[in-house]
């Protein structure tokens, strides 16, 4: 997998940001974003029907995997937003909550682009 990750990784931009409560009767947030942490990741593009089976509930134009090393695990969960070759994705999050596997030294996420 070293090998792989070494050949076919491509830099992308990690957005962490922090969320600041405005009202909290009406659930008002607003988030702050904060410089961007460039990370080495495997990125493969995911097709529809693949894209409705991976993230069930999420109507998406673009979705993509990425695969990154574990140390990066952190930043992932703290992520609002990546870049990946010049458009912005949203991560997969069921209930606040970003969804990853770990495999091995790795981590593997999905993430969308959905056009407004």
């Amino acid at each position: 997998m070293e090998n792989l990750f070494r050949n076919k990784s491509e830099y992308i931009r990690i957005y962490m940001g922090t969320e600041t409560i405005n009202d909290p009767y009406e659930k008002d947030v607003s988030v702050t974003m904060l410089n961007p942490m460039p990370i080495k990741a495997i990125v493969t593009d995911l097709i529809a029907s693949q894209s409705v089976w991976k993230m069930p509930g999420i109507e998406a134009n673009k979705a993509k995997e990425i695969i990154i090393k574990k140390k990066y695990e952190n930043a992932l969960k703290a992520s609002q937003k990546m870049k990946i070759r010049g458009e912005f994705y949203n991560g997969w999050r069921v209930n606040g909550k970003l969804q990853y596997r770990i495999e091995g030294d790795y981590l593997r996420a999905y993430v969308y682009y959905k056009k407004v």
